[in-house]
């Protein structure tokens, strides 16, 4: 967000390939908290969907302001939700960890 040269298309591609990957890790996701669920483990369900609903809008902002080409936007936007989006990605990560952790070894 700093610099002052931007390889676009390079940007776009690793933040298609990021949406992708978190979409894909976002089903998983369901189905395997689901299952616990069933099974009696308390999970933060509605939690998980709603902090990956807003990591899915942040991403999305993100991507269409780059794709729009404008650097001065660009900027902006990376500046504005890139940083949040990083914080909430490791927030929500460690809230996963915390999940599987919290786990009894056999269940």
């Amino acid at each position: 967000m700093h610099s002052s040269i931007i390889n676009h298309p390079n940007l776009i591609h690793v933040l298609k390939t990021l949406k992708q990957l978190s979409e894909e890790h976002e089903k998983k996701e369901d189905f395997f908290f689901n299952q616990l669920s069933e099974k009696g483990f308390p999970m933060p369900i509605k939690k998980m969907n709603f902090e990956n609903g807003k990591l899915k809008r942040d991403l999305d902002i993100i991507l269409k302001t780059i794709q729009s080409g404008s650097d001065d936007d660009m900027h902006a936007v990376l500046y504005k939700y890139g940083k949040d989006f990083i914080s909430k990605m490791r927030q929500h990560m460690a809230d996963e960890d915390w999940i599987l952790y919290a786990l009894p070894k056999k269940f």
